[in-house]
């Protein structure tokens, strides 16, 4: 009996072992300042993005203002600024920033189809609000 639960969890353990080495780790998210996402949005190399509300307060130089989160994928573009291609496909980076939204770049976020604004539940943001505070 010790035997057979010795030798399964040993193969269990190497069932783990080989999940964990075959999965692909997670790629790099790139952190993006206001001006690069500025420029990515002027040059169209945004692939797909989420807008996140309400926006949380933040100190910029000692200043409070209200900045998003923002996360989604851009296109690699090579040194002359084409978009790089993986048999025909191009390849996405993941991206993430906190940015303060002009009414001129929420303009024209908003009319691209490419960009979605999204509002957490009420109900979830209250509770991640009180385990926030309990921290």
């Amino acid at each position: 009996m010790k035997r057979a639960a010795a030798i399964f969890g040993l193969g269990l353990l190497a069932l783990m072992a080989v999940i964990l080495l075959a999965t692909p780790p997670a790629p790099h998210t790139e952190s993006l300042s206001q001006a690069q996402f500025s420029a990515l949005v002027q040059s169209n190399l945004l692939a797909k993005v989420r807008i996140y509300y309400p926006p949380k307060v933040a100190q910029v130089d000692g200043v409070p203002v209200m900045l998003h989160e923002v996360r989604g994928t851009f296109y690699q573009t090579d040194v002359g600024g084409q978009v790089l291609k993986a048999q025909g496909i191009p390849i996405e980076s993941p991206l993430f920033a906190r940015l303060q939204l002009t009414p001129d770049l929420e303009k024209t976020l908003a009319t691209k189809t490419n960009f979605a604004f999204v509002s957490p539940n009420p109900l979830v943001w209250k509770v991640s609000q009180l385990v926030g505070c309990s921290k």
